[in-house]
């Protein structure tokens, strides 16, 4: 009787368990503090969308660039008070210092982005699938940015 108690017992400890197979998977919750905004990885480049002067659009997050740049399609250059030169591996771009209001992620849910105000640089630039990249400038008013492959999403830690 009592082996077949436990026998029993057993049966509903493993029924009633938890399944972590690959149709389940584990979404680590958001700290205070923390923003996790959604990218895609493609033709080895990381994209995320994001809302420059009220429109949306798809810059590139590049960990090599000092600055935040626009396209002039994202951020269009009626009058510019400065320019700048900027040397880029293809040639050098001439391009502007324009006050720029910008949304990174998903701007339904604020844990999920961040948002800007900042003097960025837009010029006549091409850059593939993006009508910009996302600079250190940026990158660093945090304490910690971490890309999360495997959820595709990049975890950025208030200071």
């Amino acid at each position: 009787m009592r082996r077949a108690m436990i026998a029993i017992l057993w049966i509903l400890v493993v029924i009633s368990a938890p399944s972590y197979g690959h149709a389940q998977e584990f979404t680590p919750a958001i700290r205070p503090g923390e923003h996790r905004l959604p990218f895609e990885a493609r033709d080895d480049l990381i994209y995320i969308r994001a809302v420059v002067n009220g429109s949306r659009t798809t810059l590139l997050v590049d960990t090599g660039a000092v600055f935040t740049i626009f396209t002039e399609k994202a951020v269009p250059t009626l009058r510019a008070d400065s320019t700048v030169t900027i040397n880029m591996a293809k040639g050098s771009v001439l391009a502007s210092r324009l006050p720029v209001g910008l949304a990174l992620g998903d701007s339904d849910t604020p844990e999920k982005h961040c948002a800007f105000r900042l003097n960025a640089v837009v010029g006549n630039f091409k850059f593939l699938n993006a009508e910009g990249v996302v600079g250190l400038d940026i990158l660093r008013l945090f304490k910690s940015v971490t890309f999360d492959f495997k959820n595709s999403v990049i975890i950025l830690q208030d200071r």
